[in-house]
C-alpha cells in the first residue's frame, strides 16, 4: 500500500479576538462595570518545520525528511529517497551508503550489475536486474538490521563493511544534507 506523506505548513499563525463580554443576570451594581477591552491573542508554533537530526555515529537511521541538492541531487537515484520513506530507513543514511559504496555512482558493482552497496552473494558481488531492484534489496538489509537493533549508524556500519568507515559514512552524510 502506498503511503502518502502530507507536506505540513513551515509556520502557521492564528490571530483571534478574545472577547469577555458575556451577558449574566448580575446584580444591578455588578452588571454596570465595564466589560474589559478586547484582547487579541496570537498563537504561533502550530507546525514547525523539520529539523534535519545531528548527524554522528549515534543516529538512529529512521526515516527524516531530505531533499538533495547540488552534486546529491545529480547522483542520487529518485529511487533511493522513494524506498526510503517506504522502508522508513534515513534517507540522507541510505545516499551516504551509496555514494559511498559505489563512488558517486561510478562503480562498475554499480553500473554493471545495479549493485549499491557491495552486496555479496557468496564470494561475488550480487547482480539485480534493475537499479530499483539493487537499491530494493540494500533497503531490506537496512531494514533487517533495524528491525533487529542495530538502530544507529554506527551498529549498522560495524556490521555492513569489513572496514570502520562509520566516521567517513557521517562525513558524508553532512556533505550530502548541505553541511559542509
Amino acid at each position: 500500500m502506498k503511503k502518502y506523506r502530507l507536506k505540513r505548513p513551515v509556520l502557521v499563525v492564528l490571530t483571534a479576538a478574545v472577547t469577555a463580554g458575556v451577558t449574566l443576570n448580575l446584580p444591578a451594581a455588578e452588571a454596570e462595570t465595564p466589560a474589559p477591552a478586547p484582547q487579541t491573542v496570537t498563537v504561533i508554533d502550530l507546525y514547525q518545520q523539520d529539523t534535519p537530526p545531528a548527524y554522528t555515529a549515534e543516529m538512529v537511521v529512521s526515516w527524516h525528511e531530505w531533499q538533495p541538492t547540488g552534486k546529491a541531487a545529480g547522483v542520487v537515484p529518485v529511487a533511493l529517497l522513494e524506498l526510503a520513506e517506504e522502508y522508513q530507513i534515513s534517507p540522507v543514511y541510505a545516499a551516504a551508503v551509496f555514494v559511498l559504496e559505489t563512488g558517486w555512482g561510478s562503480s562498475s558493482a554499480w553500473l554493471t550489475k545495479h549493485n549499491p552497496a557491495g552486496i555479496r552473494c557468496g564470494d561475488r558481488y550480487c547482480q539485480y536486474s534493475t537499479a530499483t531492484d539493487g537499491l530494493r534489496r540494500m533497503f531490506e538489509i537496512m531494514g533487517d538490521y533495524y528491525n533487529n537493533g542495530l538502530t544507529t549508524v554506527a551498529q549498522q556500519r560495524s556490521l555492513w563493511s569489513e572496514a570502520e568507515d562509520t566516521d567517513l559514512i557521517v562525513q558524508l552524510m553532512e556533505q550530502l544534507a548541505g553541511g559542509n
